[in-house]
């Protein structure tokens, strides 16, 4: 079942490669590629006030030390030849950002990922497909009112699988990843 473009009379070409996929035109990409197929995912309002606050947050911790990396929306991640996402949030290591001064870019993978759950991609394990790929840490976001929270994805050691964690508002989000992070999981779905 391919996903049908802007124009419902203009779908996607079926059985598309990765590479395929980032040629189609960067608004037409609000998508994943699953399996060779184009999945639409529009988001709505509450799953961006939520992606909103991420980019907040992280400014507010980026801000306060040296080396504490970037982040972005939308960047592409490529699982294998047939599927890729782009993450509705991403955090980059000091490493993998260009320099100061030159133009924004990013290198490899990101160290972590958040994706905020939709209807349209509960079907789909991005965790597990994050964790093949070695994405450092994974948080996975229920924007419904009545079960805010966070799934924290985190690897132990460099080399082991994730360790998952329910959180919920009143939690603390720390990270293994980021030096001196600790947020309550309330910030995340603030709306004011």
């Amino acid at each position: 079942m391919s996903a049908v473009a802007e124009h419902p009379t203009e779908p996607f070409p079926p059985d598309l490669t990765w590479d395929e996929f980032l040629a189609l035109p960067y608004e037409l990409r609000n998508a994943s590629l699953v399996d060779g197929e184009v999945v639409v995912n529009p988001p709505n309002a509450q799953h961006e006030w939520i992606v909103h606050n991420l980019i907040e947050v992280f400014r507010r911790w980026t801000r306060e030390g040296p080396g504490r990396g970037q982040v972005s929306t939308q960047q592409p991640v490529k699982i294998n030849d047939r599927r890729g996402y782009q993450p509705d949030f991403a955090w980059y290591p000091t490493k993998q950002c260009a320099s100061s001064g030159l133009p924004k870019e990013f290198s490899g993978l990101p160290g972590l990922v958040a994706e905020v759950l939709s209807p349209s991609t509960r079907a789909y394990d991005k965790r597990r497909d994050y964790e093949k790929v070695g994405i450092g840490e994974v948080w996975v976001i229920e924007q419904e009112v009545t079960r805010y929270g966070v799934l924290a994805c985190q690897r132990p050691g460099a080399s082991t699988g994730f360790v998952d964690s329910e959180l919920r508002i009143g939690d603390r989000l720390t990270s293994p990843l980021l030096d001196d992070f600790d947020v309550d999981v309330a910030a995340l779905f603030e709306d004011d």
